[in-house]
């Protein structure tokens, strides 16, 4: 007499092998990610930089602190550094607000000063605040 093969379901994953697949799962949703971040984000030059003073030295002259700048990306600026007002190097459009970087307002008395790619940005402008500036961006 024969008797009917019925096919007996496979055991379940064991418990390691279900953390390695999740552990592929999120890193390769990491990568998209950062694929896609440094698509909307790109940094500009590394001479366009905008540098800001938080303190003064003894002799009162400011610490400026220097960033490399992202297109589009809006930074804070704290009253203490507003006061230095900023130091703009390499070419782009520098732009300065006095409104918070959330929110809508940010072109609301915006300041800005342009660096044309064609002169000569081996140095840095200062830039003088007309009032207490919040937040900046830098298009590149």
């Amino acid at each position: 007499r024969l008797r009917p093969h019925v096919a007996t379901p496979p055991p379940p994953p064991s418990p390691a092998a279900m953390q390695r697949l999740a552990l592929l799962a999120g890193l390769a949703m990491a990568a998209d990610a950062a694929v896609l971040g440094a698509k909307t984000e790109a940094r500009c030059g590394p001479q366009t930089k905008v540098c800001l003073a938080s303190f003064t030295t003894a002799a009162g002259d400011p610490e400026w602190e220097c960033t490399v700048a992202t297109d589009g990306a809006k930074a804070v600026i704290t009253a203490e550094q507003s006061k230095h007002g900023a130091k703009v190097c390499g070419p782009g459009s520098f732009h300065f607000s006095p409104m918070q970087c959330a929110g809508d307002r940010f072109d609301y008395k915006k300041s800005t000063t342009e660096v044309d790619v064609n002169s000569v940005t081996t140095g840095c402008q200062p830039v003088s605040f007309p009032y207490t500036m919040s937040c900046y961006s830098v298009s590149c």
